[in-house]
């Protein structure tokens, strides 16, 4: 509905050439979207686990721990796209990724051949908020993973009811997520500008700027939550203009573990 008040105004202001080019581009992500996304996150991933390094580590030191050389824990990821924390997990793991996206495979089989001391399986295509369907049974993993999912699942508390389903009791959920912006923030409202139409969900496959992660996480039921905002460095090494600007939008974070 959107697209066409906005193709449809154009052609009344007599803005034939720019009424072409959005449905040119409408067609284009349309069509070539999702694997167009996938190709482009393979390389911001790299980007954003560079300044993101330091937290990343701090958040997974936890999950690490709850590993020993006589038995492997269970990790589910979901949402884990081309695989870019498998760095970060060092102790003997089974894991398991749950991907909705079937573009990310050939990043994530490149991604997994450099860690050979875990056990990653197969990825399986699936979202967050059906996790049966990807045979995840209940209380069948040690961890849940998500980074930069929140934002894009359909329904955030069906999700996290999945999350603690396949969770064993004690189980961990391990996250890091970007939230909105303070009150009254020139931020927080060029996060509500961007979401108005749905350009930015249209434009970023499905992530929503504006969603208060932190605040779900903390109301929905968890026997603990452990959680801390921080803001996103934005200064990666090559100086990315592209990293920069996205990131920008995205810049308010909040990390954490929640305890079934």
């Amino acid at each position: 509905m959107h697209l066409k008040l906005a193709v449809l105004g154009c052609l009344l202001l007599g803005f034939e050439y720019l009424a072409t080019f959005i449905l040119f581009v409408n067609i284009i992500i349309s069509v070539y979207g999702k694997k167009i996304f996938a190709a482009f996150l393979a390389s911001f991933s790299v980007k954003y686990n560079d300044v993101s390094d330091a937290m990343k580590r701090e958040l997974f030191e936890e999950l690490n721990n709850m590993c020993s050389e006589d038995e492997k824990i269970n990790i589910l990821e979901i949402g884990g796209g081309s695989g870019t924390n498998f760095r970060f997990w060092t102790g003997p793991a089974s894991v398991e990724v749950v991907e909705p996206n079937p573009h990310f495979v050939e990043y994530f089989d490149a991604n997994r051949a450099k860690y050979p001391g875990l056990d990653i399986k197969d990825m399986k295509q699936g979202v967050g908020e059906d996790l049966l369907s990807a045979g995840i049974a209940d209380c069948s993993v040690d961890a849940v993973v998500m980074t930069l999912v929140l934002c894009t699942v359909q329904d955030q508390v069906k999700t996290l009811q999945e999350v603690r389903r396949v969770l064993k009791p004690g189980g961990k959920m391990f996250y890091m997520e970007h939230v909105i912006a303070e009150e009254e923030s020139y931020l927080r409202t060029l996060q509500r500008m961007l979401m108005m139409g749905d350009f930015w969900p249209f434009m970023v496959d499905g992530c929503h700027a504006d969603r208060p992660t932190d605040l779900v996480i903390e109301k929905f039921g968890f026997s603990s939550v452990s959680q801390k905002k921080y803001d996103l460095p934005l200064e990666t090494r090559d100086g990315s203009l592209v990293f920069k600007m996205l990131g920008s939008v995205i810049k308010p974070h909040v990390m954490g573990v929640a305890t079934k």
